[in-house]
Formats: structure tokens, sequence, C-alpha cells
């Protein structure tokens, strides 16, 4: 085999409470990780050179070593004592920087590809230890499915997968950063008892109402302080017919909504096409990375 493609799916957060901060600089959370239907292909290659590339036409994607699939493909080469050349093709779905651990999804889906191509024999307890070191996001990516997260949200313990739970994405093209919304953060405001009820009572349940219902991010209160326009997005958004819920994803800016069903979600989607940078309907998934040659 010379070459294989994986899907590397995005994913939402339907809880996110920040509990502490770390003296590594990260943060402590609680989160409900959930991956999408939404995902990115990524087409792994050997190649004669012996050396990686990098290929992506999207404008905002590095195509050098700052890129996190560049860095997997590194970190895993390295752990199994050298592999040759390895070319990676990336065709961009998810928003960059949205929120919606894209850049992490890659990543997983390198990890996961080349332990494949290459016939490493990795577990994937493994590769999630690996993928913590390029990012918090990219153990998640492996995982897939539904997961409570906890530390930096490497800490992972599986919940009920939601199956094909109707979604819409929106996206302003806001750009955030990050570290800049983290040093916002008033503790005081955490709520993360509330996590428990929301496994307990509406996941395990596979109550989608009530999960809708109890959708929390603590990062929205910077983030909507500084980006109003986010706010009004979501609070747009939250009138739609057939809307259970709505929240933003990760640091944002990606907003998305839980709808009763795929034509809800359909009209909803034409109507907010034309306002916004992105906007998708999608589905709950109930894998991170898959292999789809």
């Amino acid at each position: 085999m010379q070459k294989i493609r994986v899907r590397a799916h995005a994913k939402i957060n339907l809880y996110l409470d920040v509990v502490g901060k770390r003296e590594d600089g990260y943060h402590d959370l609680e989160t409900i990780f959930h991956s999408i239907g939404l995902y990115d292909d990524v087409i792994i290659s050997k190649q004669e050179a012996n050396d990686i590339t990098v290929h992506c036409e999207h404008p905002r994607v590095p195509c050098d070593s700052r890129n996190l699939a560049y860095q997997a493909a590194e970190f895993l080469s390295d752990a199994a004592g050298g592999l040759g050349g390895v070319r990676i093709d990336i065709y961009k779905r998810i928003p960059v920087a949205a929120g919606l651990a894209g850049g992490s999804a890659n990543a997983a889906a390198v990890l996961h590809g080349m332990n494949e191509l290459f016939g490493l024999g990795f577990t994937q307890e493994t590769l999630m230890r690996f993928g913590v070191q390029l990012g918090a996001d990219v153990p998640f990516c492996l995982h897939g499915g539904a997961a409570l997260g906890l530390g930096i949200g490497d800490r992972l313990t599986r919940l009920p997968t939601l199956f094909d739970v109707p979604l819409l994405l929106l996206n302003p093209g806001t750009e955030i950063s990050t570290a800049a919304i983290f040093k916002k953060l008033n503790f005081s405001l955490t709520t993360h008892e509330k996590e428990g009820i929301i496994i307990k009572t509406y996941i395990k349940k596979g109550d989608v109402v009530g999960i809708g219902k109890n959708l929390y991010n603590l990062l929205e209160v910077p983030v909507f302080s500084q980006y109003p326009e986010i706010a009004a997005l979501k609070t747009e958004l939250s009138t739609q017919a057939g809307c259970y819920g709505t929240l933003m994803s990760g640091s944002g800016a990606t907003v998305f909504a839980v709808m009763r069903n795929s034509d809800t979600a359909c009209k909803s989607e034409s109507y907010f096409k034309s306002k916004v940078s992105f906007c998708a309907t999608t589905v709950t998934s109930p894998v991170g990375v898959y292999i789809d040659n």
C-alpha cells in the first residue's frame, strides 16, 4: 500500500467549563466532546524523497513545520525510528481556527493513517499519548464519538454516542485568539457541577431536547464581551424553528444549533447562507478518524 485516505472529523463541545489554571500554563477543563459529520480529507502517501511535505490549498493553512499534521508525521516517524518520505495532502472542509479542532483532527488523521500505512502496530491508547504532545484536542479526535474530557481535555471517559442528531454550524469568519480569551476568564462563574447532571440525565438517556436546553460554554462570557457580533449570531440562531439549543464551540467563533430534524436544519441553513462566511448542516458522528480507501 502506497497511500491511504483518512477522514478527519471535526468536534463540538456540548459542555465546556474551565475549573482552574495549571502551573504549565494550560487550564484544567471539564468538557463534553462529540464528533460531527463535517470532515477534512487527509491523504498520506509514501514518497521517495526522505522528507515530509504537506500540501493544502487553503490560504490560512501552513504547509511547513507549523502544521500539526506535519508535526504528527515527524513525531510518529521519530517514534518508529524513521519511516522514509511522507507526503500529506489536506482537503479542507472544516473552517480554520474555528473551535472545531480542524488542525487537531488533521494531526489525528496522520497518526492513525501512518500507523496503518506503515504497519507500525501502535495501539490507539499509544497514539492518544503521542497526540497530547501535539495538541490538547488530538486525543479526542483519535477517540471520536462522545466523551467527557478532564485535565486539558486529554483524560477521556467514553459516553454514549448520539447518533445522527441534526446540527447547524455557523461561523462569521471572526479570528479569535484562544490565549487572549483564557486570560479574561472569571473563575467565579464556573458551574462544573452541571456537567454530571447533563451526562446522567440527558446524554445517557439520549434526550436530545434536554441536551439542547443544557448546553454550556464558560468561554462564551469573555468571547461575547469582546465580539458582540458572535453573541448576536447565537441569539438569532436560537430563534430558528426547530432549534433545541445553541452554543459556541470551544473558543469560537463557530456557533452551532441542535435541531429537531434535517428539514428544519436545511431551512435555517438557507436563511443564514448569505449572512456568514461558513454555514453547514451536519449530524453527530460516532467516529473521529476513519480510513476511507
